[in-house]
């Protein structure tokens, strides 16, 4: 096999990587602490996600998170970046808010739910002419320009616009970064710094990732997918 480690954006590497819960947590804290504070802990939820109102129109996560504080946070990966993908995430959110709005219906105070809805899209290519990295979007007054609603809001992150060369003290969010973009297909390509500066849990996911560490259907999965997106 031409590649010796796991490559993080083929689905099914991303999901046997990132599906536990201390990676995913140490991931999710790397990007999302200084906007939410740090997450303690997180649990996997299902990751099929129906609509009431929409004809029975539903979705299958990459993966689907809730925090310790109740937080929702959905984590996907797009290898291949479709036109309408902008759209299709705010198709992603109108679902998990349906579910809260479904939750307190019954309830005669009609409470709505305050906990966060984040979406992490991991693009492998950019939309149009986007020249940074990662985009963070949310509703704001177009008048004030002030948040309107902080409830919601979107981490576009476009591997192809990540380069560690052009970062002088590099943080937790670019090792992790680094290794999702480079592993796999280009790990020898992983800067030497990443190395003594990820924490432990990104350590621990480089040394899962290797494909000796696969049992044979585990490989044979993941020969599959790479065969499907001629990668190998």
């Amino acid at each position: 096999m031409k590649n010796r480690y796991v490559d993080l954006k083929i689905d099914w590497g991303f999901n046997y990587l990132m599906g536990r819960e201390s990676q995913m947590r140490s991931f999710l804290n790397s990007l999302l602490s200084e906007d939410y504070g740090e997450i303690k802990s997180l649990s996997f939820e299902n990751i099929e996600v129906f609509s009431e109102s929409l004809d029975g129109c539903g979705v299958i996560f990459d993966l689907l998170c809730t925090t310790d504080s109740g937080d929702k946070i959905i984590v996907e990966l797009q290898n291949c970046l479709r036109l309408s993908f902008k759209v299709q995430s705010k198709f992603y959110f109108l679902l998990l808010a349906e579910q809260a709005l479904s939750r307190v219906q019954c309830l005669a105070s009609r409470r709505i739910d305050i906990t966060h809805k984040v979406g992490v899209f991991l693009l492998d290519k950019c939309f149009e002419d986007e020249r940074r990295p990662i985009v963070v979007t949310q509703e704001f007054d177009r008048i004030k320009k002030v948040p309107f609603e902080s409830g919601m809001r979107k981490y576009f992150i476009f591997l192809e616009n990540f380069d560690i060369t052009k970062i002088d003290l590099l943080s937790p969010k670019d090792c992790w970064l680094e290794v999702i973009k480079n592993l796999g297909c280009n790990k020898s390509k992983i800067s030497p710094n990443v190395y003594e500066k990820a924490d432990l849990d990104l350590l621990e996911l480089i040394e899962r990732a290797n494909v000796c560490n696969l049992s044979d259907d585990e490989y044979k999965r993941y020969e599959a997918e790479l065969r499907a997106s001629q990668l190998l």
